[in-house]
């Protein structure tokens, strides 16, 4: 039973993840989203600085609680059916979330304008149902934030 659950949920689970992700890097689609993070150059950057590794486990784990929990069970709870043009209600949702979350860090200007970039890390979510593309995606937009480099 042990084993059933290790190799059917977990291995495969993450087989998942990497495929998905890999086959992302195919689609023009998500070379647009890395684009858009170039915004962040012209925009004053927040007074802090973090490190490049440490704004990548950000990125990843805001990833996977936000998209892969939280979204994916707003998605299942709806039944994937609900949708707004081509953006879902539980990307809607989980995005609120997510700039509700950022008023426990950031002036309230700064945690309203995350709603756009999760929306779009939503969208990454949906159409890929790997943390990972998403992942890379949310980094570049807060390197070029924090760094504000190229």
């Amino acid at each position: 039973m042990v084993y059933d659950f290790i190799v059917n949920r977990i291995f495969k689970g993450i087989w998942y993840q990497l495929k998905w992700g890999a086959v992302s890097f195919t689609d023009p689609i998500l070379y647009l989203f890395f684009s858009f993070g170039l915004i962040g150059l012209y925009v004053p950057g927040p007074d802090i600085k973090l490190s490049l590794g440490w704004l990548f486990l950000k990125a990843f784990f805001e990833e996977l609680f936000f998209r892969f929990l939280l979204q994916e069970g707003f998605d299942r709870l709806f039944s994937y059916k609900w949708r707004l043009g081509p953006l879902s209600l539980a990307n809607v949702l989980a995005s609120l979330i997510f700039s509700c979350m950022h008023l426990a860090s950031q002036p309230v200007l700064w945690a309203l304008l995350t709603f756009v970039p999760s929306l779009a890390f939503g969208y990454i979510w949906q159409r890929y149902r790997s943390v990972i593309p998403g992942t890379l995606v949310h980094f570049a937009y807060n390197s070029f934030l924090f760094y504000q480099f190229m």
